[in-house]
């Protein structure tokens, strides 16, 4: 079982505060004062389509801002969230590592049990304005974990709603994208994030 620690995403919180005032006879006791909290933001993120001699740097986890080559599979593979790839007909895609295409690429060097899965959905909800806007964690409490652990034909300028495996929330803006499964194949985003929760290190 996968453990995880909830994350301190509170930066002040004031608890417990009693305010005497002479302006009544009763005592005011307001509720707990908690700062809003800034989003974790990505930007200029990018991810190359998979190459059979695993030098791309095809995979990320979303927590912690990592970008990962295959060939990493074994060490950090279990940390991992989710790949790109590049389909003949579904063209640009996302796929969760527990959902990565095996004729794609047969991520072998990960064990089942270790493969994170990780949702996705083009938004209807939030358009590109919307979020270049956000600013606060607190705009992203509307999303929904999508039911999707793939998301197909992606173009640029697409928003997608995610929820990893943690429950770790967010958005991807797509900024750019070099079609093809090859060695110039790679696609570039930006990334707002709620950080909800982050594994624990054993």
């Amino acid at each position: 079982m996968k453990n995880y620690l909830k994350f301190p995403i509170v930066l002040a919180l004031i608890t417990n505060l009693f305010v005497l005032t002479s302006c009544s006879d009763d005592d005011e006791i307001p509720g707990d004062i908690t700062d809003p909290v800034a989003v974790t933001t990505y930007s200029a993120k990018l991810l190359a389509a998979p190459l059979a001699d695993e030098s791309s740097s095809t995979f990320m986890t979303f927590y912690n801002n990592t970008i990962h080559k295959i060939s990493d599979a074994s060490n950090t593979g279990s940390s991992w969230d989710f790949g790109y790839y590049y389909g003949a007909t579904n063209k640009a895609s996302f796929a969760s590592v527990k959902n990565y295409p095996s004729d794609v690429f047969n991520l072998t060097a990960i064990s089942d049990a270790n493969k994170n899965e990780c949702f996705f959905k083009k938004s209807t909800n939030y358009s590109v304005t919307d979020f270049n806007a956000i600013t606060l964690e607190s705009e992203l409490n509307s999303i929904s974990k999508p039911t999707s652990q793939i998301v197909t034909q992606i173009a640029v300028n697409d928003i997608i709603e995610f929820q990893d495996e943690l429950g770790n929330k967010g958005l991807i803006k797509v900024t750019n994208i070099v079609e093809g499964d090859g060695q110039s194949g790679q696609i570039e985003f930006d990334v707002k994030i709620q950080i909800n929760n982050v594994p624990v290190i054993q």
